[in-house]
């Protein structure tokens, strides 16, 4: 039996893709560069079409009957966005943001501190 994924695992993976291509890509394209329990067609374009209604993927026709998708967003903000969102979910936003950076590296840290500074 292949073992299956969850469709977030699903969709980090097609964003992972789309973040990795210069160019938008159809769904046949994406679905061609998984190695290994690689999802049908049709399972593709579904959470294809279920992310664009999200507002992480666009879709365009590219002549045809194909479409090629592309990520709205790139990775960074992509990743700026989830940490301003769990954030703003904490009910004590200073004791998360100090938790937060008591976890970082001394280097990570460090860069921060010269951000703030230069900011």
């Amino acid at each position: 039996m292949t073992p299956s994924r969850n469709r977030g695992e699903l969709e980090a993976a097609i964003m992972d893709i789309l973040w990795a291509s210069e160019t938008a890509l159809t769904a046949k394209e994406v679905q061609a560069t998984f190695t290994e329990n690689v999802p049908a067609i049709t399972t593709l374009i579904t959470v294809l079409d279920r992310m664009c209604a999200k507002g992480q993927v666009t879709k365009s026709a590219s002549g045809g009957r194909s479409f090629v998708f592309s990520a709205t967003t790139n990775k960074v903000d992509h990743v700026t966005d989830l940490m301003n969102n769990a954030l703003l979910s904490a009910d004590d936003h200073a004791a998360a943001l100090l938790h937060f950076a008591g976890t970082l590296s001394e280097d990570d840290r460090a860069f921060l501190r010269k951000a703030i500074d230069n900011s």
